[in-house]
């Protein structure tokens, strides 16, 4: 019995040891175990540990998690006591600094450094490939004979190659002696090339074309960041039938002297008097010298002065209507002046400066104007108010080359306004006088000289608000929590005599100049809907409506003058509405009228109508119109009709193709009495504002055969 007994139990002790280890075996190799004082997750398939324990062997499937960082592969040896790895096969180590993958690793949990042989490297948005990755610590990695993109395709379409690439995740790229490869072409080399990773503008450009004025022609910008102050931008144009221009812009900032951009741009201009440059000359070849020279800086000097300073010199009127024609449209001529301001509690006092450069422009200089303003403030215990504008100005207005003659005089400017705002009953009543005080060193009379203007204006305004909390809780079709509305009817009286010197006695170089008599009412009356949704206030719908009444001592006929309208409508965010216009009391007749229309359902499209109508220049109606067809495709058109003449004055058809890391636009543009254009335009989607440009203007309509805008 004894002797059954201890078998029995023999037995039974094999089982439970058994037992024992296969449950051991099994949650070492598929759950994870955990160190004494710093926990490693392991999930693998088959683990051999050394005789101390270690050192672990895995094999198939292995995945270690450490400290946010996640390690996959076939198979690795791994020390527990220094957390040093050595991984092969389909390497992929993924930590908060971006990814590592390849064949071979030999890496450092704990310290966040090591090797990868013949690997990849992601540091959004750039995807990097070299035969050797080290990552040095956990803001840098090191690639070597390698090159980088920003397409994740394993064969991307371009690349930037190079020995050696420094990646500083989250912050910039350093690369020296690259090269651009489209495909396995070269294109470009940079002896050195650094990319700001959170800067998303354009480093390279190229824009390929023709135009009838132009011929072929190739527009090139390259830009480097020289370091985190400084940016440089080159510019290397060719155009067929005008040869070769070039340029630099600099944008920098200093810590302590503010920020700004420095540009230039030079050309010899060769017209050439064929069709191709390749053709016979029939005529002698035109040259002239065009140039741009900008400079703008801004400075905070502190916290309660800054100065901005601004050159501008070009060589002739028609340089940037030429070649810069986006700048031409928001300034055809562009001021060289300085601004310094000065702001006091209560007044500010300026410092400005206004020099011609460029003598083919009529130009006010103001050597110097200096101007000191007193806002508002109230006298003691009066109740009354002052505020008080102080000018001196040196003024010469020059006229265009090779006119000589010039206006020039010193101009001492006072405007005081005394003003006492009350409340009488419900009404906000302010009666006001002023007074301007103006002398003149020199006028426009011969012999007339050291005058002094005087110039009196009076006046007063009236003006109340009324509220009605609404009983609703809807808004036009939207939802609100509250609603009210707010009714402000107001009136201005202004009167103002004749001032003691007329303007035609002297020269006008600004407003200041050209005062007149004045005697008139105003009305106004401003309907508000305001409503509350979720602790948000705003105006759902807003009109304003005023009109000018001139009385008998106003110059011209009295009575009402100009009827003016502004209605605002914003139910919600994806729907807007704006409307203004001016009627003509007088004539009857409508002057200006302008609306907007826009609705906007998110990421899926867009549509925009616009109304544009002024008496003496035009009529038209503008439509846009975009949808995203599907995550491929999306299309865009605008259009612009001129209703008087019954013509389309513009067409535009945008065509978008998403190309992975690409995306490609296809644009049609057709401007009556300009011409058509077809543009294909490549952007990476990395960097939205980096663009490839392959432009072709055609069909240019000769002068004359049709009446241009």
């Amino acid at each position: 019995m004894a002797k059954n007994f201890l078998n029995s139990n023999k037995h039974s002790s094999r089982f439970i040891f058994l037992f024992l280890f296969v449950l051991i075996f099994v949650i070492g190799q598929h759950l994870s175990f955990a160190q004494d004082k710093e926990s490693v997750e392991l999930n693998v398939d088959t683990v051999e540990y050394s005789v101390d324990g270690q050192s672990v062997y895995a094999k198939g499937n292995v995945i270690i998690i450490y400290k946010g960082a996640t390690l996959k592969c076939e198979e690795a040896e791994f020390y527990r006591g220094t957390k040093h790895v050595r991984a092969k096969g389909h390497v992929r180590l993924v930590s908060v600094q971006g990814e590592l993958s390849g064949e071979n690793l030999d890496f450092n949990l704990e310290t966040m450094t090591g090797t990868l042989e013949n690997g990849r490297v992601k540091a959004y948005p750039y995807y990097g490939v070299g035969e050797k990755i080290s990552q040095v610590s956990r803001d840098k990695v090191i690639i070597y004979n390698g090159y980088f993109t920003t397409s994740d395709y394993d064969n991307p379409g371009y690349r930037l190659k190079s020995n050696k690439i420094e990646i500083y995740p989250r912050d910039k790229l350093i690369a020296r002696n690259v090269r651009v490869l489209f495909g396995k072409a070269p294109v470009m080399y940079f002896s050195r090339y650094t990319q700001n990773l959170n800067d998303k503008k354009s480093w390279l450009t190229f824009t390929p074309g023709y135009t009838k004025d132009w011929g072929v022609f190739l527009l090139t910008k390259a830009r480097f960041d020289l370091n985190k102050d400084a940016q440089l931008a080159l510019h290397l144009d060719a155009r067929e039938r005008k040869d070769i221009a070039w340029g630099a812009d600099l944008h920098y900032r200093t810590e302590e002297y503010g920020l700004g951009i420095f540009k230039t741009y030079y050309m010899n201009e060769r017209t050439l008097g064929v069709k191709r440059f390749y053709d016979e000359r029939v005529s002698p070849t035109v040259e002239k010298e065009r140039f741009k020279v900008e400079w703008r800086h801004k400075w905070q000097i502190n916290e309660k002065t800054d100065t901005i300073w601004q050159y501008y010199k070009l060589s002739d009127a028609t340089l940037l209507k030429d070649y810069f024609r986006k700048e031409h449209d928001e300034d055809s001529l562009p001021s060289t002046y300085s601004l310094t301001t000065r702001r006091f509690a209560n007044s500010a006092l300026t410092f400005r400066t206004d020099v011609r450069v460029n003598r083919f422009e009529s130009k006010v200089e103001r050597l110097p104007e200096v101007r000191y303003d007193f806002f508002n403030q109230k006298i003691g215990e009066t109740g009354l108010y002052l505020k008080n504008t102080t000018i001196f100005s040196h003024l010469l207005k020059k006229f265009p080359s090779p006119s000589n003659n010039h206006k020039e005089t010193n101009r001492f400017h006072m405007d005081q306004e005394l003003s006492r705002p009350m409340k009488i009953g419900f009404l906000e009543f302010k009666p006001y006088v002023g007074t301007e005080q103006t002398y003149y060193s020199q006028t426009a009379r011969e012999g007339e000289d050291n005058v002094v203007r005087g110039f009196f204006k009076t006046g007063a305004s009236v003006s109340t608000k009324f509220y009605k909390i609404l009983d609703t809780t809807k808004i036009l079709w939207v939802d609100v929590d509250k609603a009210r509305h707010v009714l402000t009817p107001g009136v201005n009286y202004l009167f103002s005599p004749p001032p003691t010197v007329s303007s035609s006695y002297l020269d006008s170089f600004d407003d200041i100049d050209s005062r007149s008599r004045a005697h008139k009412i105003v009305f106004s009356l401003e309907n508000k809907i305001q409503a509350k949704q979720n602790e948000r206030t705003r105006d759902m719908i807003r009109a304003l409506l005023s009109t000018d009444f001139l009385l008998k001592e106003n110059p011209g006929k009295g009575g009402f003058h100009t009827i003016s309208s502004d209605i605002d409508i914003k139910p919600t965010d994806w729907l807007t509405f704006y409307f203004d216009s001016e009627h003509n009391a007088k004539t009857r007749k409508l002057d200006t009228a302008n609306f907007d229309l826009y609705i906007n359902n998110g990421k899926k499209w867009a549509f925009g109508i616009g109304k544009r109508f002024n008496r003496e220049v035009d009529d038209q109606i503008t439509l846009n119109f975009q949808t995203r067809l599907n995550q491929k495709w999306a299309v865009s058109v605008h259009e612009r009709f001129d209703v008087s003449s019954g013509t389309a004055k513009h067409h535009e058809y945008v065509v978008s193709r998403d190309l992975h890391s690409w995306t490609l636009d296809i644009r049609f543009t057709d401007r009556r009495g300009e011409g058509s254009e077809i543009m294909l335009v490549f952007t990476l989607k990395a960097f939205p504002d980096l663009g490839f440009d392959v432009g072709t203007g055609f069909n240019k309509r000769k002068a004359g055969s049709e009446i241009s805008e």
